[in-house]
C-alpha cells in the first residue's frame, strides 16, 4: 500500500522530470521564406508555390538540414538558410574526420569566394552576347529583385524605349557610327585618298590652332584630360604635319590642303589632332572621313605602330566616348581598354618612365606627361572592370604610382580659398587619381581573387576614411553654393569613391544577405550624398557653360556643351548604380510582409527637416526612415528638372545618354510610387475594417515597428486585441499573469500572420491591376518629356 506522502513525492518527482525534459516540438514543414513572412506555403519540393509566384531564385526547408540543435536556440522565428547550411557543412566535417575548429580568420582565408563567379549574361535577339561580372549594375538587378527588374523592363520597353528611339531617330544619333565606314560608298577619285578627304572637313589652319591651344588652357578646366600630352610637342606636330595652303579663305584665314606623315609613317600624330579636334569642335558630330580614319588606325595590329602617340590617341578616343557616347554599364569601352591596356604595357609604361623614358622627351614629350598618360590609363582600366564587372586588364603588380608622388610643395598653396593640402597638387587630380587607385585596386582584385574572401565591410570603412581624409568636408559637394569652391577633378575622384562604396554596400546586400540597421542606413545615406553630387556637379557645369560658352545655348545649336559633357562623364557610370540600387532597394523592402508590420503616410516628413547630406558616417543608433529617405530623393529630382529649369533641361536632351538617365529616374520612381500609393490604401482600408480605428504608425521599414497610442511595440501585436488589453497584474480565473501574457502572444502572433496574409493578398491583387492600368494608358506622356 502506498502512503500518501509517498504519492506526492512520486507525483512532485514525475512534474520535475517532466519539466526538465526537452519539450518534443513540432516538425517545421513550411518554407524559410513564407516562415519568416507568416505565409501560407503549400510545402511543395523543390519550391513551393508562393516563392514560384514571387520569382525568387530558391526555396529551402529546414527539415533538410542534419544537425541536432533546436532552430529557435540559433535563429529566433527567422532562420538563417546560409548559417544552416555552413553548420550542417561543418558538422559533416567534424564528424567524418574528426577536424578540430577552425578560428574566425582562418576560416575566412579558406572560405570559397562568394562574389567571384556572380555574373548576368546578356543575350540579345540579334545574337549579341555581353558576360557582365559580380560588380556590374546588371549583375545587381538581375540577381536581386526579380519581381522589380520584371516592372521596370516592362515599363522601359513598352513606354520609354519607344520615346528614346523618336529621340535617336529625330536626332540621327546611333553608337554603331563605327559600321558606317563599312556601309558608306567607296570614292571614286582614286587621287583623293582618306587624308585628302579629312583635310576638306576640317576647320582651318588658324582655328584648328587656336583650338589645340585652348584644349591646353588649364583656366577653364573643360580638358583634365591635356595632362596626358605634352603640350609643345603637339603644337610641333600639328605644325609639321597639317600643312596650310597658300589661297586665303574668305575670313583671311587659310585652309589645311595636306596631311603631311612622318618619315616612319606614324599616323597616331595626326590621329592624336584629330581627336582634339573631336573633343573640342566637333563633339558629337565627327566628320565621316574622320571617323573613317579614326577607326581604320584603332584597328591597326602591326608591332610598327607602337608610338607614345598611340596609346595617347587611344585615350583621347576612349575620353571622347565618355564625353558624347556614354552608356551607363561601360559595355562600349571594352574593346578601347583592352587595346588600351595592351599598348601601355607594351610601351613600357608599367615601368619607370623616368629610367626608360630618359633623355628622349625630345620625341615623346615630358616625362610628367608620360607619368599621367599612364595612370589615366589605370583608371579607365579600373572603370571598365567596376562598371562591367570582370578583371583588371593591368596586374596590379604593374602599378608603382608611389615611386612618382610629387605634391610640388601644394602645402603652401591654395585652392579657391581653401588649403591645397585637401586637393593634392595644386592644378591636378592626378595625385588623387593615384592614391584612389592604389587603393582601390586590390579590393577589385579581390572580388575575382577564388582563394580568398574579400572582407568588404572592412573595405568601405577604407573607402569611407579616404573620403574623409583627402576631400574637404562632404558638404562642399552636396551644397550647391559651395561646389563651386572645389575644382572639378575633385569631385570626379569622389564620384569615382562613392561608385566603389555603393558596389560594395551592393554586394554585401546582395551575396552576404547582410539586413541589418547599419548597413540600410549606408546604402541610403551613401545613394542621397550621391545624387546629391550628382545634381550640383550638372548645375555647376551647366552655369559654367553660360559663362564661357553663351554660343552654345543658341536654341539651333544641336551640340552637347563643354562643361555639360564633362558633368555626364563624371557622373554618367555613379547615377545608374545609385538610382536603380535604391529603388530596388526599397521594393524590396516595401514589397515585405511580415510581423504585422506596416507603412503609413502620416508621418513621412518627419526627419526631413534635419537630414544630413554632410557625411558618409550615420550614428549607430540612428534609424533612417525609408519613405523619408524616398520623398528627400524626389525633392532632389524634382528640385533639379522643376519649370525653373528648363533651360538646363533643354541643354540636357541634347544627349542621348542624359535623355536616358532622366527615363530611368522616371521609370524608377513611377514603380515606387505605384508601390507606396497601393500598399498605403490597402493596409489603411483593412485597418478600417477590422478595427475602425485609425492607428500611429511609424512608417520606418527597416524593421517596421508598430506605434500604437505612440508607444514602441517592437514585436508586440500590431493592434491590441480587445482579450489581450489587460493591464492588471492579479490572477484572473485562476490563471497566472505569465499563462496570459503567453496566451496573448500566441493570440498576437496567430494575429500578425493573418493579418499580413490578408494584406499581402490584397495588396499584390490591387498593385497587379493598377499596374497594368498604368501598361494601357494610350496617352501615355513620355516620363522624361522636358517641353
Amino acid at each position: 500500500m502506498v502512503k500518501r506522502g509517498d504519492l506526492q513525492e512520486g507525483i512532485s518527482s514525475s512534474e520535475d522530470a517532466a519539466k526538465n525534459r526537452r519539450k518534443r516540438r513540432k516538425p517545421i514543414k513550411s518554407c524559410a521564406f513564407c516562415r519568416k513572412r507568416k505565409l501560407r506555403c503549400d510545402q511543395q519540393k523543390p519550391m513551393c508555390l508562393t516563392c514560384k509566384s514571387r520569382g525568387r531564385p530558391d526555396c529551402f526547408y529546414t527539415q533538410e538540414f542534419t544537425h541536432s540543435i533546436e532552430p529557435d536556440e540559433l535563429f529566433g522565428s527567422t532562420p538563417n538558410i546560409e548559417l544552416l547550411q555552413k553548420v550542417d557543412e561543418l558538422e559533416k566535417k567534424l564528424n567524418g574526420k574528426g577536424l578540430e575548429r577552425e578560428n574566425v580568420a582562418e576560416k575566412r582565408k579558406t572560405a570559397r569566394n562568394p562574389y567571384a563567379n556572380l555574373y548576368h549574361f546578356q543575350c540579345k535577339g540579334s545574337g549579341r552576347r555581353i558576360a557582365y561580372g559580380p560588380t556590374s549594375l546588371r549583375t545587381y538587378l538581375f540577381n536581386d529583385n526579380v519581381e522589380f527588374v520584371k516592372r521596370y523592363n516592362q515599363l522601359r520597353s513598352r513606354k520609354v524605349k519607344i520615346e528614346i528611339n523618336k529621340w535617336k531617330a529625330a536626332n540621327t544619333w546611333t553608337r554603331m557610327s563605327e559600321f558606317g565606314v563599312l556601309e558608306s560608298t567607296l570614292v571614286e577619285n582614286n587621287n583623293s585618298n582618306v587624308l585628302k578627304q579629312i583635310c576638306e572637313s576640317l576647320p582651318s589652319y588658324e582655328q584648328t590652332l587656336n583650338i589645340i591651344t585652348d584644349f591646353f588652357c588649364n583656366e577653364r578646366g573643360t580638358n583634365d584630360i591635356n595632362q596626358v600630352l605634352d603640350k609643345n610637342k603637339v603644337i610641333n606636330d600639328f605644325k609639321s604635319s597639317f600643312l596650310p595652303g597658300n589661297k586665303l579663305q574668305s575670313n583671311g584665314e587659310r585652309p589645311i590642303e595636306t596631311l603631311l606623315l612622318s618619315i616612319n609613317k606614324n599616323y597616331y600624330k595626326i590621329g592624336v589632332i584629330l581627336m582634339i579636334l573631336c573633343i573640342c569642335h566637333f563633339y558629337e558630330n565627327t566628320p565621316p572621313e574622320v571617323e573613317k580614319y579614326v577607326v581604320m588606325l584603332t584597328g591597326f595590329t602591326t608591332a610598327k605602330a607602337s608610338f607614345i602617340e598611340h596609346a595617347q590617341f587611344i585615350l583621347l578616343r576612349y575620353h571622347h566616348r565618355e564625353l558624347f557616347l556614354a552608356c551607363g554599364d561601360d559595355s562600349h569601352m571594352i574593346s578601347l581598354v583592352d587595346l588600351l591596356c595592351s599598348s601601355a604595357v607594351t610601351l613600357g609604361l608599367h615601368l619607370d618612365i623616368r629610367e626608360v623614358y630618359k633623355d628622349q622627351e625630345n620625341i615623346v614629350g615630358s616625362l610628367k606627361s608620360l607619368e599621367n598618360l599612364w595612370i589615366w590609363i589605370l583608371l579607365s582600366d579600373f572603370n571598365v572592370s567596376l562598371n562591367v564587372g570582370r578583371c583588371l586588364a593591368i596586374s596590379s603588380s604593374y602599378f608603382q604610382a608611389d615611386e612618382y608622388e610629387n605634391d610640388d610643395d601644394s602645402h603652401t598653396k591654395t585652392v579657391n580659398g581653401l588649403p591645397a593640402t585637401l586637393f593634392g597638387e595644386s592644378d591636378t587630380c592626378v595625385s588623387k587619381i593615384k592614391r584612389f587607385l592604389r587603393l582601390a585596386r586590390p579590393m577589385v582584385d579581390e572580388i575575382y581573387d577564388k582563394s580568398c574572401f574579400p572582407d568588404l565591410e572592412k573595405n568601405c570603412k577604407i573607402l569611407i576614411d579616404f573620403v574623409e581624409t583627402e576631400f574637404a568636408s562632404i558638404s562642399y559637394f552636396t551644397s550647391s553654393d559651395l561646389i563651386s569652391k572645389v575644382p572639378l577633378g575633385e569631385t570626379k575622384v569622389l564620384l569615382q569613391v562613392l561608385n566603389l562604396l555603393l558596389t560594395f554596400y551592393s554586394l554585401r546586400f546582395l551575396v552576404s544577405r547582410e539586413r541589418g540597421v547599419v548597413l540600410k542606413n549606408n546604402i541610403l545615406q551613401t545613394i542621397l550624398v550621391s545624387f546629391s553630387v550628382v545634381i550640383n556637379t550638372t548645375r555647376m557645369c551647366f552655369d559654367l557653360d553660360k559663362e564661357h560658352f553663351p554660343e552654345l545655348f543658341a536654341p539651333d545649336c544641336p551640340n552637347l556643351s563643354p562643361f555639360m559633357a564633362l558633368s555626364l562623364a563624371y557622373t554618367n557610370f555613379l547615377f545608374p548604380r545609385a538610382s536603380s540600387v535604391f529603388c530596388s532597394f526599397l521594393y524590396h523592402n516595401l514589397t515585405l510582409f511580415e510581423k504585422g508590420h506596416y507603412l503609413s503616410s502620416d508621418n513621412i516628413d518627419q526627419n526631413l527637416a534635419d537630414w544630413d547630406l554632410s557625411t558618409l558616417n550615420i550614428p549607430l543608433d540612428k534609424d533612417i526612415n525609408i519613405l523619408s529617405a524616398f520623398q528627400t530623393y524626389s525633392e532632389i529630382f524634382d528640385g533639379w528638372l522643376n519649370s525653373n529649369n528648363q533651360e538646363l533641361r533643354n541643354i540636357m536632351c541634347r544627349s542621348c545618354t542624359f535623355v536616358a538617365i532622366i527615363a530611368m529616374e522616371s521609370i524608377c520612381r513611377t514603380v515606387l510610387k505605384k508601390v507606396i500609393e497601393c500598399r498605403t490604401r490597402v493596409e489603411n482600408s483593412r485597418l478600417q475594417q477590422l478595427h475602425n480605428i485609425n492607428t500611429p504608425i511609424d512608417p520606418s521599414l527597416n524593421d517596421l515597428h508598430v506605434t500604437t497610442n505612440n508607444v514602441p511595440m517592437g514585436d508586440a501585436p500590431a493592434v491590441l486585441l480587445p482579450d489581450a488589453q489587460n493591464n492588471n497584474n492579479t490572477v484572473n480565473g485562476g490563471s497566472t499573469q505569465q499563462e496570459l501574457t503567453n496566451k496573448d502572444n500566441t493570440d498576437v502572433q496567430n494575429n500578425e500572420a493573418g493579418l499580413a496574409q490578408i494584406i499581402s493578398d490584397e495588396f499584390w491583387a490591387a498593385y497587379n491591376t493598377g499596374w497594368e492600368e498604368l501598361m494601357n494608358q494610350p496617352d501615355y506622356k513620355c516620363l522624361f518629356d522636358t517641353h
